[in-house]
């Protein structure tokens, strides 16, 4: 599992992403991603993901990261260390 700040998604990604954890819920998704806590979110990986979706920018570096990392999972959490390698933004 992957570990991923917050800051490396826009506020526009993180909304998808509450939106997405409420349609995962309904069996709805465009992307499983699960509630993790107030601040934060679980989302697995699989190569599947990608096929004919439209994902938010900022989440596909950080997928590409995390699947050359060999990770299957990725965790969102304000609190985690900003990675290097990945960008940034401020919201």
């Amino acid at each position: 599992m992957l570990e991923v700040s917050t800051a490396h998604i826009t506020y526009e990604t993180a909304k998808w992403l509450d939106r997405q954890v409420e349609e995962t819920k309904e069996n709805k998704m465009e992307l499983i991603v699960y509630e993790k806590g107030e601040y934060g979110a679980f989302i697995p990986l699989y190569p599947e993901m990608f096929a004919s979706k439209v994902l938010p920018e900022s989440l596909v570096f950080i997928f590409g990261y995390a699947m050359g990392k060999g990770c299957s999972w990725i965790m969102l959490d304000r609190d985690i260390e900003i990675i290097d390698d990945l960008p940034t933004y401020n919201w």
